[in-house]
């Protein structure tokens, strides 16, 4: 009997100490699979970062020449193109009350599609708002002259900021589909927080405003920087 009672205590002691080694080894297996998915983790963001830096450099040597439209779209957040294409309409029909709805970036780029059309500036015969922002003489060749920062990634939005305020973004990008893409909507109005800030100071309407900026970069070259922007001008 006593033989029969050790026999079973010694399989139960056996059971209970295979139970705890499985267990051990199954806490073993998870922190490997934590330590693997933190490595693919990191590895993925180390990816996308050079995907960014190569991607904003393919965008700056595009809007130093003459790139065609449809490569520099693809380059653009589909909400960014649709931006665009709803702002050239807005050039051409909007009334100077109904830019009273607009955001001020948005009213100087109304105005100033209204002066290269007026004065027949135009290189190009579609996607003129693209043109105006992304062509070797648009705002953006201009604007990327600048001394930038290090490019940053954070999970699916990448950014970067002058040198001289590298934390500060003032261009935002997207994670699309395996592809970074400029986020054009969110960009142009970190590009012109600044001058806002004009229209503040002053009490100026964004209108004022806009009209005050285009003065002072076209003054010299062009006439009639004035009110008559603020309304179609027979398209």
């Amino acid at each position: 009997m006593h033989v029969l009672k050790n026999k079973i205590v010694l399989a139960a002691v056996a059971g209970i100490l295979m139970f705890f080694a499985g267990c051990a080894g199954s806490s073993s297996s998870l922190n490997e699979s934590a330590a693997v998915k933190d490595a693919k983790a990191q590895n993925r963001e180390i990816d996308k970062q050079a995907a960014l830096e190569a991607m904003f450099q393919k965008f700056l040597a595009a809007i130093r020449v003459d790139t065609p439209a449809d490569t520099l779209l693809e380059m653009l957040t589909d909400p960014s193109e649709n931006w665009l294409d709803e702002l050239e309409r807005h050039a051409m029909s909007y009334t100077e009350a109904e830019l009273d709805t607009c955001q001020f970036y948005e009213i100087y780029s109304i105005l100033l599609y209204r002066l290269y059309e007026r004065e027949h500036l135009w290189e190009v015969s579609e996607d003129r708002m693209l043109w105006l922002y992304l062509s070797k003489a648009g705002m953006f060749q201009r604007f990327t002259s600048l001394k930038l920062g290090p490019m940053k990634v954070k999970n699916d939005r990448g950014s970067i900021g002058l040198a001289n305020s590298p934390e500060v973004p003032i261009m935002l990008f997207e994670w699309d589909d395996n592809d970074w893409k400029l986020d054009l909507v969110e960009t142009v109005p970190l590009i012109t927080k600044g001058v806002e800030a004009t229209a503040v100071k002053k009490n100026w309407t964004d209108k004022k405003l806009a009209l005050y900026w285009l003065d002072r970069e076209y003054h010299l070259q062009y006439s009639r920087l004035d009110e008559s922007l603020f309304n179609p001008i027979g398209f």
